[in-house]
């Protein structure tokens, strides 16, 4: 219960998470240039096969919808991905995998006879070249081959799902790869692109990578929009684009507004991708140290117990409704202390999300 003014409100006691984004590991084989992972201190880490049978267990009991294997990690890393895959699709749970694609191939039988029902695979180039400078590790034919035979699958097999997506993260580097994304999605069998802005780890990136602050860049995307939007009706693909104006943008959780809670691999519960670990990112010429908000332990309580805390509703409602500051176009925020963390704001909130990309669609994140 929250006293607001003369209103008192409180939240449904039916009230459960719909989806979770499951971190099954924080380690990768890769080493992206934009990637939160840069900042994470707390070594790499697998998800124990207990704790993971427990928050399935209790997600199917409890109405959750989705599962999202995501997060700080590649989760086709973990050793016993394909148990942790068929035992997520057992519990009639809707799966996603958020992937690097690298491990596609490895793991095509599994998620074609579990029925895995997404697929979001990170492509940041079409150009092999390109891509092997953002995503460091990384093979873009190998990932494309493995796409090929799940559309091959698919269309031998009559199959509906799983359904392949593409995440981009833009950048300077490969803006011009926009134009002939339409159709690289169509010859991988793609269904939908998801472009993101790229969060900039340190003033550096901002500066020679981002977009967002960048006239160019903005005129790069108006110009291929149009060309995409229509290529992308003529082959049924979804093209989605971030924004770009933090002046004019409606704020909007993806996390809240879909009942969203984040699981990491240790069982601590967050709100969202974005808090749940300590690293520090830059955007609009402002450093910043985004602290962990963490709700939580799945060792010791359960998923309903957690989600029904007055503390984490409290946070959900403010956040819902947007109880907030916008610090990223505020005109003091590069005088403003409290805006170089995310511990409080000016309006008293603990913790804050007035700063977040994500509520105002400049990066995107695969729910």
């Amino acid at each position: 219960m929250m006293r607001l003014g003369e209103w008192v409100i409180e939240s449904r006691d039916d009230t459960t998470p719909k989806e979770i984004m499951l971190e099954v590991t924080t380690k990768c084989n890769y080493s992206c240039i934009h990637c939160f992972r840069n900042w994470l201190s707390e070594g790499f880490h697998d998800m124990d096969l207990k704790l993971f049978r427990k928050i399935i267990d209790e997600a199917s009991e409890t109405g959750v919808e989705w599962i999202s294997l995501s997060g700080w990690g590649e989760p086709l890393i973990h050793p016993n991905i394909s148990y942790i895959v068929r035992y997520i699709k057992s519990r009639d749970l809707r799966l996603l995998l958020n992937t690097n694609g690298s491990l596609l191939d490895k793991h095509l039988d599994v998620i074609l006879e579990s029925g895995v029902d997404k697929i979001v695979v990170s492509i940041d180039s079409i150009s092999e070249e390109l891509y092997k400078l953002i995503r460091v590790g990384g093979s873009l034919p190998k990932v494309e081959d493995s796409l090929k035979r799940i559309k091959e699958i698919k269309i031998e097999n009559m199959l509906r799902n799983p359904e392949v997506d593409i995440q981009f993260t833009l950048n300077r580097m490969n803006m011009d790869d926009l134009r002939r994304l339409p159709e690289y999605a169509v010859r991988l069998g793609v269904s939908r692109i998801i472009i993101s802005n790229l969060i900039p780890l340190n003033p550096v990136q901002e500066e020679s990578l981002s977009c967002y602050k960048w006239d160019k860049c903005r005129e790069v995307v108006n110009r291929y929009m149009d060309s995409m939007i229509r290529l992308g009706l003529e082959h049924g693909v979804d093209i989605s684009l971030p924004n770009f104006n933090v002046s004019y943008s409606e704020r909007s959780c993806p996390f809240i507004s879909k009942y969203s809670m984040f699981i990491r691999y240790d069982g601590k519960v967050a709100p969202c991708i974005y808090y749940a670990h300590s690293w520090k990112n830059v955007i609009m010429g402002v450093e910043r140290e985004i602290n962990e908000v963490i709700f939580g332990d799945l060792h010791k309580e359960s998923i309903l117990s957690i989600w029904r805390k007055p503390e984490y509703i409290k946070f959900r409602f403010n956040v819902f409704f947007m109880r907030q500051p916008s610090c990223l176009d505020c005109p003091l925020q590069e005088y403003c202390t409290l805006t170089l963390s995310n511990e409080t704001d000016c309006w008293g909130n603990i913790p804050s999300c007035a700063h977040c990309p994500y509520s105002r669609d400049m990066t995107r994140c695969p729910l």
